[in-house]
């Protein structure tokens, strides 16, 4: 074949129109994509504008509904904006309103203000008000009912007991007859350091699960108090259908502690400014100044119940010298306590309330020949 060159002609040319065909055509298929694409991403930023405008004009809204008649701005609503660097908070929630259809918890440590804030809020729900306290002093709960004073837990516990029955007297109450019927019956129960009442009481653990699931169709309002903020304290671990019935309002230090969880600076920041800042699960929230929370428990005096003689008892005293009149006596008093309780007994009938208790149970005890 010598010097001769063979024809080998290559389809370049051929494959360059393939390969420019197959673009093409990829082209006029992707593109339809991305203009979906983009649609897409245009009306998911069209749907969040939309839904902050509506915020802002309910907002607005709110504000405008604030306003005086005399065209100034409400002090509530100027509390929304931080003073430090301008930054806007959400508006507070009203504290009132957000607790009507909930049982509350409020926590916060020593000395932040909770015992005097659940006083107040038993006013404003009013009713008949009943605390479990025991180791407050007299002044502690001026003109209410208190407890277990001097860390007498066997009178809370039996009083939560009563509680579960007037519970269950509500609700048949109210199947038979309606709402209508407990109008006036409203009862606030308040439980100061609640956690230490569930190690101490048999009855408080039942006590917190029937009144949070139906307390406040049964016009039972229920105000928690403690330092601690774990679910296990509270003996609610692994029951959040219960828990989920609380509103917790978190004061001072708390406040802030759960703030910084939600990651919210201008939140932490807005708390820190006021010691009237709080929080509502995870909403801001306003409360009364002191001189407002206390206004109203500074004119009422302090129970003279747990150290005066009632003329009741005064009378029993008498009736109680007589050997024949004592058996009598003793055997009433027995029939009332199967009735109704031992502890009804002592303090409704003997006058024996808050730290003389346990004496009031001594002198029941003597006067049924020691059996309860």
């Amino acid at each position: 074949m010598g010097g001769k060159w063979v024809a080998m002609p290559l389809k370049i040319t051929s494959k360059l129109l393939d390969y420019g065909l197959w673009f093409g055509c990829r082209l006029v298929i992707v593109t339809p994509r991305v203009a979906i694409w983009m649609w897409k991403s245009l009306s998911r930023l069209s749907l969040d504008l939309s839904v902050m405008a509506s915020k802002s004009y309910d907002k607005l809204i709110t504000v405008y509904d604030r306003l005086p008649y005399d065209g100034g701005f409400d002090d509530i609503v100027l509390v929304s904006v931080d003073e430090h660097d301008g930054n806007v908070v959400g508006l507070p929630v009203d504290l009132l309103t957000e607790i009507q259809s909930k049982q509350l918890m409020i926590i916060g440590a020593t000395g932040s203000g909770k015992s005097t804030l659940a006083q107040w809020l038993s006013y404003q729900v009013g009713g008949t008000v009943i605390v479990y306290e025991c180791e407050g002093s007299p002044d502690s709960w001026r003109g209410l009912q208190v407890v277990g004073q001097a860390e007498d837990f066997d009178s809370i516990n039996q009083s939560m007991a009563a509680d579960l029955k007037d519970l269950t007297h509500q609700i048949e109450i109210r199947a038979e007859r309606g709402d209508s019927a407990l109008a006036g019956s409203d009862r606030v129960l308040i439980a100061e350091e609640f956690p230490e009442l569930v190690q101490k009481c048999s009855n408080a653990s039942e006590w917190l699960e029937r009144h949070a699931r139906r307390g406040r169709k049964a016009r039972r309002f229920l105000i928690l108090l403690s330092q601690y903020d774990q679910v296990a304290a509270w003996g609610l671990e692994g029951k959040s259908g219960i828990a989920a019935n609380f509103s917790k309002l978190r004061l001072g230090k708390l406040a802030v502690k759960h703030a910084l969880k939600l990651k919210d600076d201008q939140l932490v920041e807005w708390l820190k400014s006021d010691s009237t800042h709080a929080l509502l699960d995870d909403d801001p929230v306003q409360l009364p100044t002191y001189r407002e929370l206390t206004q109203v428990t500074r004119q009422l005096p302090i129970s003279t119940r747990e150290i005066a003689e009632t003329p009741g008892r005064t009378e029993l005293n008498r009736i109680s010298e007589s050997s024949e009149d004592s058996q009598i006596l003793g055997k009433a008093l027995a029939e009332l306590a199967q009735t109704k309780s031992p502890t009804y007994v002592i303090k409704n009938v003997l006058g024996y309330t808050g730290s003389r208790y346990q004496a009031g149970k001594a002198e029941f005890q003597k006067l049924i020949g020691g059996k309860e």
